[in-house]
This record gives structure tokens, C-alpha cells and sequence, in this order.
């Protein structure tokens, strides 16, 4: 059942994909730049719909996806309402590929001022008016450790509400997110329909 499940899901993501004009699925073996990690696998399209339709996204708004690979969750929060939207990928083959992602759907997004960086994303400067941040399992502790001290010395800077989205993290993830002292959980509230799509997401809010 598992097996074909996943292949349904396969199916439906080369389908969609064909339909949108795009690529983000492919296999990217992350450590040959120096990833954490092995495969390049992107977040499922399910998940991410119903995750977006959870998040109360307003005009002042700017997202940023840490490790955006080929832009999938890119171009479902670009179908919002954000002010602005950022990915920071540090394989520039996988961000031309997310740039040409967006010139092909661009006109159908609402939000069309989107910034596609090929960074390591602790050499890159946090914008003070970042309000929603999305990771997806893209760097190890240490790496989370540096991210969150900029993240906050951001928030110190500027003062306002940022919510923190992670997808697929681990203990030692939210042992290190939460002992900062400045994270509060969120409750998604998510269906019980749809709690098998979104089992592994978990949002906080980083405190003022």
C-alpha cells in the first residue's frame, strides 16, 4: 500500500508539473555541495497546499525558504499574497533551474516580486522585515544554531512577529529552535483528514 501510494503520488507530481510548465522534482545528490544531506527531495505539492491555506498570509508579508532548491514551495506561496518572497539555495544549478520555474509561470502568481539567491545562507543578510520563514530539513545543528542567532538578532533589530514553519525536523532541530527562549509554539490546527499530509510540519513564533 505504502509503495503504491508513493507512486500515485509520483504520478500526480509529473503530471502536475507537466500542466504548470515546471520542474522541481529530480535527484540532486546534495553533498557534492556541500549539503548535510543526501538526496534533493522536494516538499509534497499536497502539503504545501494545505499548509498555505493554514498560514493567514497578508500584503506585508515577506517569505523566505531556506534552501529553495528548484522552487516548488517558491511557487505555491507566490500564488499569496506576500509583499515579497525570498529562496536562498546554495547549488546555483538548482536555483537557474528555479528561475526558469518562474518565467514560465510568472504571470499566473499574485505575488511577482520574488528573489531567487545562490547563497550560503549564513553569508547572506536577513531582511529586517522578514515575517515567515520555511525550512525543510536544510542544514545540520550547528548550521541552526548560526541561523537562528541571525534570525533573532534580525527580530532585536527590527522588532515584529515572525513565524517559523519547519518540515521534517528532527529532536535535536527543536531542542535547538525552542532553547533559544524566544519560540512559541503554534497550533496548525490541522483536520484529522489531512494529519498524515502535514504529520511531520510544525510552526512557532519567534517572540519580540
Amino acid at each position: 500500500m505504502g509503495r503504491a501510494s508513493a507512486a500515485a503520488r509520483g504520478t500526480a507530481s509529473r503530471v502536475l508539473e507537466r500542466a504548470l510548465g515546471v520542474e522541481t522534482r529530480g535527484l540532486v545528490w546534495q553533498k557534492d555541495a556541500g549539503y548535510a544531506y543526501g538526496l534533493y527531495r522536494p516538499t509534497a505539492w499536497l502539503t504545501l497546499r494545505e499548509l498555505f491555506r493554514r498560514l493567514d498570509v497578508g500584503e506585508e508579508d515577506v517569505f523566505l525558504d531556506v534552501g529553495s532548491g528548484m522552487g516548488r514551495v517558491l511557487l505555491v506561496a507566490a500564488r499569496h499574497p506576500f509583499k515579497r518572497i525570498i529562496g536562498v539555495e546554495q547549488n546555483s544549478e538548482m536555483t537557474d533551474v528555479a528561475r526558469r520555474n518562474f518565467e514560465h509561470t510568472r504571470r499566473r502568481l499574485r505575488c511577482r516580486d520574488v528573489e531567487l539567491v545562490a547563497a550560503d545562507v549564513l553569508d547572506w543578510e536577513i531582511p529586517d522585515d522578514l515575517t515567515l520563514v520555511y525550512l525543510y530539513c536544510p542544514f545540520p545543528e550547528q548550521v541552526l544554531e548560526r541561523f537562528m542567532e541571525r534570525l533573532i538578532a534580525s527580530i532585536d533589530r527590527n522588532p515584529r512577529a515572525v513565524r517559523l514553519v519547519y518540515n521534517f525536523s528532527t529532536t535535536g532541530n527543536r531542542q535547538t529552535i525552542m532553547g533559544t527562549g524566544r519560540a512559541e509554539l503554534v497550533d496548525l490546527r490541522v483536520p484529522r483528514h489531512l494529519r498524515r499530509a502535514l504529520r511531520e510540519v510544525w510552526m512557532v513564533r519567534l517572540l519580540q
